[in-house]
């Protein structure tokens, strides 16, 4: 073969690489944005939780009847009231709910209802027991870090006072606890959630009263937690979401493509070379131990030789008559051969060359046009 073509040949390898090269960097670009975008769509139009606290406050008034021993129309909270002197109770229920993040949409409800209860003092059983709605359930949305829900209500003490009296009295009951306990519940979501499922998330403050007692202190409780609650956030902060996930399944299909491309450009541009280069590097790297190079020229004469039609054949042989198998490559690099001399001057021969390899080639070729 001359030098020029030889050139020519080792050109259209190296540019075909070089192309099958740039194929699979495409593949691994278009896979890892692929990947990218179904990371971002997955891990971002998911759930997640921000943490809120929480502080409440009740503060009230005992506002008294005419009477000839207070001054003042009113007595302020943490003190001791005379029943019968109560008008009516003034309460300020106070709640603040803050976030730690901001831009996050939550939902949040609250209501007032009234209980009265009775049962027997020492016992944990009830007797009588009404609830009415004092401010009917209100339902918000909001993005803002930090909210306040203040209601103001007057309660009629002497409606309930003397409610559970004519229930006493009508039944003849003696040693009797009563009470009547205003609640304000407030319940904070995620954006996706509903009211009706999370019940169990309401946090509650109670004012409670004593009835049908001639003196009575006034209680407030609450069920807040100090340290932080979950809200769960259901729309992701990022827009557009969708976007993620039709991008990753376009560039997944164009991946795909480009894998199936550079395959058929692999085989259709695939030559006689590299079939040659290839064969011929997967036998010196799994074979390297057994075969010795050799630089000189070898001299076939006195020597019958056996051509061998695979090299595991050559291995064959190797191990049955223990001689070392000689490699010999042509400057061109379009042929090597493999022989292994015997002491019976048989000289065992198996060749790996582009020229053969192109007549097999044109072989199949001919075949498909014919079964065409």
């Amino acid at each position: 073969m001359k030098k020029n073509q030889v050139n020519t040949i080792l050109v259209k390898q190296a540019k075909r690489r070089a192309k099958i090269r740039y194929f699979i960097l495409a593949i691994i670009l278009v896979s890892l944005l692929a990947f990218g975008s179904f990371y971002t769509y997955f891990t971002h139009d998911q759930f997640y939780y921000v943490t809120y606290s929480e502080k409440s406050n009740i503060d009230y008034n005992v506002y008294l009847k005419e009477n000839d021993f207070y001054d003042d129309s009113y007595l302020g909270p943490n003190k001791d009231y005379i029943a019968s002197l109560i008008e009516y109770i003034k309460a300020d229920f106070n709640y603040n709910l803050k976030l730690d993040e901001k831009d996050v949409e939550y939902k949040y409800s609250y209501r007032i209802e009234a209980e009265v209860n009775v049962k027997n003092k020492g016992s944990k059983n009830t007797i009588f027991n009404k609830k009415e709605t004092l401010v009917e359930q209100t339902e918000r949305e909001s993005q803002v870090s930090s909210v306040d829900v203040t209601e103001t209500l007057m309660i009629d003490y002497n409606y309930y006072n003397e409610l559970i009296k004519k229930f006493i009295e009508l039944y003849d009951l003696e040693d009797i606890d009563s009470v009547l306990t205003i609640n304000m519940y407030v319940n904070a979501i995620g954006s996706c959630e509903t009211f009706d499922e999370n019940k169990t998330k309401e946090s509650v403050m109670s004012l409670s009263i004593p009835l049908t007692t001639k003196t009575m202190a006034i209680d407030i409780s609450d069920d807040l937690i100090d340290t932080d609650n979950n809200v769960m956030q259901c729309k992701a902060p990022y827009s557009n979401m969708g976007l993620y996930l039709i991008t990753g399944i376009v560039l997944s299909i164009g991946s795909i493509v480009l894998v199936v491309l550079t395959i058929r450009f692999e085989i259709k541009t695939r030559s006689a070379e590299n079939i040659y280069e290839r064969e011929l590097k997967k036998i010196l790297n799994n074979y390297s131990s057994y075969i010795q190079t050799i630089n000189n020229e070898f001299s076939f004469k006195n020597y019958t030789m056996m051509k061998v039609d695979s090299f595991t054949d050559m291995l064959e042989i190797r191990d049955t008559i223990r001689q070392p198998i000689l490699m010999k490559e042509n400057e061109e690099k379009t042929g090597a051969y493999f022989i292994i001399p015997s002491n019976t001057k048989i000289l065992y021969i198996y060749r790996l060359k582009v020229s053969d390899i192109k007549k097999e080639m044109s072989k199949v070729n001919n075949n498909v046009k014919v079964i065409d």
